[in-house]
């Protein structure tokens, strides 16, 4: 007999936060983040910033010309696709918010929290994920990202 997976939920389900959680500052998984265009079109980019606050509530790190932002502040509309091995594969739907532009730390971004309104497994039974998306800090991006990470939780 197969067993069943979840289908969908108000909030982060354990496993799903715990990966979000993202403790220690690092970029992976990266997550796609899709918003609305002006026009209507979906528009999507990955974030490696994007992170769980707590079970309802994600917070990501955008440049401020980002399209992202810009939509956000116009519709705040979002879904986030978080694919990652073993087996984790979600939608998150949620209303994205701006909550510090300029950010106080790095005036070119600023902080958006992303309220979460339901979470779709997307997993396919029988199907296992070898590696997901993931990026790398480069540079001095580098330390940028470590001091970033410690500045978004204060």
């Amino acid at each position: 007999m197969v067993e069943e997976r979840w289908r969908r939920s108000s909030e982060l389900r354990d496993e799903v936060y715990s990966i979000l959680q993202k403790l220690g500052g690092v970029l992976n998984p990266s997550s796609v983040v899709a918003t609305v265009d002006e026009d209507g079109s979906p528009r999507t980019a990955p974030f490696g910033s994007l992170h769980a606050l707590n079970p309802r509530v994600l917070r990501v790190v955008i440049h401020r010309r980002h399209d992202t932002l810009a939509n956000i502040s116009r519709d705040g509309r979002v879904m986030v696709c978080l694919v990652c091995a073993p087996d984790i594969a979600v939608s998150i739907k949620g209303k994205g918010r701006i909550v510090e532009e300029p950010w106080g730390f790095d005036e070119r971004y600023a902080i958006v929290e992303i309220d979460v309104e339901e979470v779709k497994n997307d997993m396919p039974m029988g199907i296992g994920i070898e590696s997901g998306i993931t990026i790398s800090a480069t540079g001095p991006f580098q330390e940028w990202w470590k001091t970033c990470w410690k500045e978004m939780h204060k």
